[in-house]
């Protein structure tokens, strides 16, 4: 005889799971459309280089992932720089494609979509992304100071015309705290391998927690199953 606890249990469940599929898909059909649509640009652009410069008066710059991996920036962000901030911003876009950092924050967006309780860590990884970065820039361009000044100019470039979906592969992050960690002290560098930084122990648990929400509720789903089953054939 089938318990009604565990009937209602496994209902809700199966609720919870439709959910956790439906923002998971919106999430992804959000993440490649960007993608598609950004790519289908580029298409028209006769420049077949890694950088790609738009002419758009829209403030914007960001790395656009794919085989193989392009940089997008619009003449309106270029305008707002001198030559040694563009190859700042340009290395740290670099640094987002070479270290596929859109990987790590679609899956803290994906744990986000299973568990809410993960939802802070995609703040988390989006601020260690664009350290990493910032990072790289500078190591790229030997000038901390530069990279500073290139971060924080272009944030206050992009806040007057903000483009929609950028979010999707790098968020700007606390620029303010960027910026002061380019100028303070350069940080140590250990042989620890991505896997333990910030942003990859982040990911790591995010992506359990993506694993451990979907098991839990498919778990309840096959649950049900056998005690409507149970109930049915007696």
């Amino acid at each position: 005889e089938a318990v009604p606890y565990d009937e209602v249990a496994g209902k809700s469940s199966i609720g919870a799971l439709a959910l956790v599929v439906v923002a998971c898909t919106l999430a992804l059909r959000r993440h490649y459309g960007f993608r598609a649509r950004a790519h289908r640009t580029l298409a028209a652009h006769p420049d077949a280089s890694q950088v790609a410069v738009l002419a758009d008066e829209m403030p914007y710059a960001y790395a656009l992932p794919g085989s193989p991996g392009r940089i997008l920036v619009s003449t309106g962000m270029l305008a707002g720089l001198n030559q040694a901030e563009r190859h700042a911003l340009i290395a740290h876009e670099r640094a987002h494609l070479a270290g596929r950092h859109h990987r790590l924050l679609l899956t803290v967006q994906l744990a986000g979509c299973a568990n809410p309780l993960l939802r802070p860590f995609r703040s988390a990884v989006g601020y260690s992304t664009e350290r990493w970065a910032d990072e790289e820039a500078a190591r790229v361009t030997g000038d901390r100071r530069t990279t500073a000044r290139a971060v924080g100019k272009a944030a206050l470039i992009s806040r007057r015309a903000a483009v929609p979906g950028l979010a999707a592969f790098a968020e700007a992050g606390p620029v303010p705290r960027r910026v002061a960690a380019l100028l303070g002290p350069v940080p140590p560098t250990g042989g620890w391998p991505p896997a333990l930084t910030a942003a990859g122990m982040a990911a790591i648990v995010a992506a359990a927690g993506t694993a451990a929400s979907t098991l839990s509720a498919l778990n309840a789903a096959i649950a049900l199953f056998f005690v409507l089953r149970s109930a049915t054939y007696g």
